[in-house]
């Protein structure tokens, strides 16, 4: 059985040897105020450095794009795009910029099984920030015994909200285009920056 700091260590790895990764994903979001669960599903790719694209299919959708600088949230049915800065949008180490290839869980975060595995399970871990992370409290992920990939991520924030990302159909080293981590806004789209974005290109209104 390998140990805590190996079990970090060969997760870190996976996603540091390759280059790109796709995979489905089914998300559960836990709104605790509202005492409220949200589910959606999609798509996901990402591409090293920090290159991803989220595609909700279900219930609405809505793409979440980024080229690792500029980072385009799309909503098809509004007609509208929200535009930030990569840096501003993700300032915690959250599932999202790990998998894109700029999170380093040795670095960040304090390891600990959730529990003890068997022979037979797969890897549970609980991580918390070394440092305050603002919007991640702990996160939590689900490791496949045999590859050492991430089948299911959970964020915990603050306020006690939680979402859980469940991947299935994972593929690595797919040769992605980096076409597939830009966006130009199609004709009709109104685009809304937020301060200190990049304007965006090709912009209709």
């Amino acid at each position: 059985m390998p140990s805590l700091g190996e079990v970090v260590a060969k997760v870190q790895e996976q996603y540091e040897i390759h280059s790109d990764f796709k995979a489905r994903f089914l998300q559960e979001s836990l709104i605790k105020s509202l005492g409220k669960k949200q589910q959606a599903e999609g798509m996901v790719y990402f591409k090293k450095p920090g290159k991803m694209r989220w595609i909700y299919r279900k219930p609405t959708k809505q793409e979440i794009i980024s080229d690792g600088k500029t980072l385009w949230t799309y909503r098809p049915e509004d007609k509208q795009v929200i535009v930030t800065r990569m840096a501003q949008a993700f300032q915690s180490k959250a599932p999202s910029t790990f998998l894109a290839g700029i999170g380093n869980l040795q670095r960040d975060f304090q390891a600990q099984f959730v529990k003890e595995p068997t022979p037979a399970s797969d890897y549970s871990l609980e991580l918390t920030p070394l440092e305050s992370q603002g919007s991640l409290e702990k996160l939590f992920l689900l490791v496949d015994r045999e590859t050492f990939s991430i089948l299911q991520a959970k964020i915990q924030d603050p306020m006690g909200n939680i979402t859980q990302i469940n991947f299935s159909k994972i593929q690595f080293d797919n040769n992605l285009s980096d076409s597939l981590f830009t966006f130009s806004p199609p004709k009709g789209v109104e685009v809304f920056p937020m301060p200190g974005a990049a304007p965006a290109s090709g912009t209709e209104k």
